[in-house]
Formats: C-alpha cells, sequence, structure tokens
C-alpha cells in the first residue's frame, strides 16, 4: 500500500487537511452508479494512506492523485468490494491503534480472519475485473460493437444539424416577422392617407 502526500491529491478549495478528511468521509459513497457506456474496465479505485493528521486510511478514485507512480497500489475494480476491503482495513488498523500489546493476542485470531476475508475480496475483484476484460473485448470485436459507435457518431452529428437547423428557423422567424411588420405599417399609412 503506498502512501500520499496530501499536495499531491488533485483538490478544489481544499487547503486544510481536517476540513478534507470530514468532507471525504461525509461524501464517501456507499455504492456506485454504473453506466452503460462501452469503456475498457480499469481498476480505479485505490486505498492508501494519506498523509495528514497522523496518517489516514483513505479510498478514492485514482484519478484525483497526481501522484502517477503506482509502485505498491491498492487498485481495485468494483466499488463496492474497494468499500468492503477498506472498512475490513479501517477496522484492522483502528482496532490495533486501540488495543495495549497484552490485548494484541486476543484479537489475533480476529485479525487474521480479517486479513483472510481482505484476500478473499481482492480474488473476487480481480475475478470480475478479468470477467469484464473479457466481456469488453468479446464486444469490441463485434461488428455490432462497431456499428453501435458509427450509429452513436452519426446521431451526434444529425444533433448538431438539426440544432443549426433549429436556429436557421428561429432567425427565419424573425425576419418575417419584421417583414410582416413593416408591410402592415405601411399599409396602414396609405389607409390614413386616404
Amino acid at each position: 500500500m503506498r502512501k500520499i502526500e496530501f499536495n499531491e491529491l488533485k483538490l478544489k478549495n481544499i487547503n486544510d487537511e481536517e476540513t478534507f478528511y470530514q468532507v471525504y468521509l461525509k461524501k464517501l459513497q456507499k455504492n456506485i452508479n454504473t453506466d452503460n457506456n462501452i469503456l475498457a474496465p480499469i481498476k480505479q479505485y485505490e486505498i492508501f494512506f494519506l498523509n495528514i493528521l497522523g496518517g489516514k486510511l483513505i479510498l478514492l478514485n485514482k484519478d484525483y492523485i497526481n501522484n502517477t507512480d503506482n509502485t505498491n497500489s491498492e487498485l481495485f475494480f468494483d466499488y463496492s468490494i474497494a468499500l468492503k476491503v477498506y472498512n475490513l482495513m479501517l477496522d484492522i488498523i483502528e482496532g490495533i491503534e486501540a488495543e495495549e500489546n497484552e490485548f494484541n493476542e486476543l484479537y489475533k485470531n480476529e485479525r487474521l480472519q480479517e486479513d483472510k476475508e481482505i484476500e478473499q475480496l481482492k480474488k473476487q475483484d480481480d475475478i470480475l475485473f478479468q470477467n469484464r476484460k473479457d466481456e469488453y473485448n468479446d464486444v469490441i470485436n463485434t461488428n455490432i460493437c462497431n456499428n453501435y459507435l458509427i450509429l452513436k457518431e452519426e446521431n451526434k452529428q444529425l444533433k448538431f444539424q438539426n440544432e443549426k437547423l433549429k436556429e436557421e428557423i428561429k432567425q427565419l422567424s424573425l425576419e418575417k416577422s419584421n417583414n410582416t411588420n413593416f408591410f402592415q405599417r405601411l399599409i396602414n399609412k396609405l389607409k390614413n392617407k386616404k
């Protein structure tokens, strides 16, 4: 597991470590929405130690980290699995910190069980990731996918053209309205002169 410095995070308007941690804890998602786009699967959720407030264990999308050195990274594909591992790791770390040395032996079996569960979750995440990669490769190499991508691009172009035509119609309507008003005023002047 790698250690990240506070200044290596991509933050918006948060300069204080305590503020960041409070916002982070409030916004830590319980699950993640998935979309149906055809994108290559990547392991994007990382568990790492952040060097703030004496060191905190953090689960974050790796896109929010400026440090590109992925040595010793704990990356996950599935957010729900990453969240379970994160909570187990927090439980282990907080348990060790809170216990006195003589009580460490009492909870050793419990921590070993949590370590086994973490390893099983990591294997499960790897299997999910591999399955998704296989699905992606199967889909991306088909004519259906190629046709879908072509249709998607055509749809984008048609929407653009549609917007242009709407704007032209709006302009023509304004011009027609102005011409109608001009002729109406001219007719009214001629009627008034009689």
